[in-house]
């Protein structure tokens, strides 16, 4: 008996918490992620950001951990159509994080298809409590304002490639 009840102890020990990562809850966490648009003008477009063309990294961990010692939890795409701005659903597990107990979570969005190089903008921490099965695992709760991702414009990426290579255009004929 003693046996059992120390591996259940230890079971537990090591237990890992789950939570659910939509940024669009009803009237609980409604937080669009939007990419602003450098303009040359310095005012900038606003647009939901849609489908693969962005990813979601969700990591997490013990609250109070570095960000680069938080371990990647999932990566989730963008919705389409009028849902855009909004992800596709996930329900990470934090290892090590039981249940009942506090975790740090970070977002870090991502261009393209995969969760590599630089994010072009980390968000967070949220703190959120974790819960085990059979419990529902709580949302987490973003807050009602936008996410703003900055990324340059296409044409401004393109004059600066232009005057890139016109400056070594000018250096090659030296």
């Amino acid at each position: 008996m003693i046996a059992v009840a120390a591996l259940m102890v230890s079971i537990a020990a090591y237990g890992q918490g789950q939570f659910i990562f939509n940024n669009r809850i009803g009237s609980g966490a409604t937080a669009e992620v939007d990419a602003k648009f450098q303009l040359d003008t310095d005012t900038g477009t606003t647009s939901s950001l849609a489908g693969t063309a962005y990813l979601v990294q969700v990591l997490g961990g013990k609250t109070g951990t570095p960000v680069a010692q938080l371990t990647p939890l999932g990566t989730t795409d963008f919705r389409s159509g009028a849902a855009a701005g909004y992800v596709n659903q996930i329900s990470p597990v934090v290892p090590g994080v039981p249940n009942g107990s506090a975790a740090d979570i970070f977002l870090q969005v991502f261009k393209g298809a995969s969760a590599t190089g630089t994010p072009l903008k980390t968000f967070g921490p949220y703190t959120i409590t974790l819960t085990e099965a059979p419990a529902a695992p709580p949302n987490l709760q973003l807050g009602k304002t936008p996410l703003i991702v900055t990324t340059p414009e296409p044409a401004t990426l393109a004059l600066g490639a232009l005057g890139l290579g016109a400056l070594l255009a000018i250096r090659r004929r030296k």
